[in-house]
């Protein structure tokens, strides 16, 4: 009787030490997610965005983090320049003002020990910029064993890039002749922009288009592919600091250390 007793006492504090993790575990939950709300709804409100921005405020647990935070992530899609693109911001080693729940305003100073700003644009985009409607981008996987597989996430160059599409190769007998081609380029930050360099035609062993060019007509191809974008406003007004293809991508990005940023800076576009 008494060892029944004992075990029915057992499990009634295993069922309670289960209710209150459990009741710990959805507090955390549920006012992380208040918080990235809360930022969420300021940031579009801010930047008069068409979409709320996904925000991810990392680090466990949220409730004793006293404002401290490993990770902030923003990203939302939106028209850059009349083209579709995705705005993206990285903030690590993160300081959010206010308590467990913040308040957030134009004006709430959110600091940062480092930033990384981004404009992402798909091939689409960048093909419209370019004039390529049927541009593809592809960023080769670096040479090591392994490399590229989906676990590496988002495969990431600024030289080498693969550039395929069909660009106007005119002759006397044929004006309006086109040719399917692919080339290698390079991407850089230029100011605000991304400037694309076409290196050469590109010969190599990624997937690539291999077209017929008559004597001559190298240096045309290479300037079809070679253009510098329109400027660019970075999240947050980061300078740019660089560009690079991230698999089918086109990144113009810029990094900055200790650094505050405000809802009301989010995005502002350049004139």
């Amino acid at each position: 009787m008494t060892q029944g007793r004992g075990r029915a006492w057992i499990r009634r504090c295993l069922l309670a030490v289960a209710a209150l993790l459990t009741i710990a575990f959805l507090a955390e939950l549920g006012t992380a997610a208040a918080a990235e709300y809360r930022l969420s709804r300021e940031l579009r409100a801010a930047a008069g965005l068409a979409n709320d921005p996904e925000v991810t405020i990392g680090g466990f647990p949220y409730l004793t983090s006293g404002g401290d935070h490993a990770k902030l992530t923003i990203a939302v899609p939106a028209q850059v320049r009349d083209k579709s693109a995705r705005l993206e911001a990285e903030l690590t080693g993160v300081r959010i003002p206010g308590g467990l729940v913040p308040s957030f305003g134009p004006g709430t100073p959110i600091r940062a020990g480092h930033i990384e700003s981004r404009v992402r644009l798909d091939q689409k985009a960048v093909g419209r910029f370019m004039g390529i409607v049927d541009l593809q981008v592809h960023t080769p996987a670096p040479k090591k064993p392994g490399a590229g597989s989906p676990a590496d996430g988002y495969v990431k160059a600024s030289t080498g890039i693969v550039l395929t599409g069909t660009v106007p190769l005119p002759t006397a007998a044929d004006p309006k002749r086109t040719v399917a081609v692919s080339v290698a380029a390079d991407f850089s930050a230029q100011g605000d922009a991304i400037a694309i360099r076409a290196t050469g035609i590109y010969t190599g062993p990624e997937d690539h288009l291999k077209a017929e060019l008559q004597p001559g007509e190298e240096p045309a191809v290479l300037q079809a592919f070679t253009k510098v974008l329109p400027t660019m406003a970075l999240p947050f007004g980061v300078r740019p600091t660089g560009a690079r293809g991230e698999n089918a991508d086109v990144v113009l990005l810029g990094e900055a250390d200790g650094v505050t940023v405000t809802p009301g800076a989010f995005y502002r576009p350049l004139p």
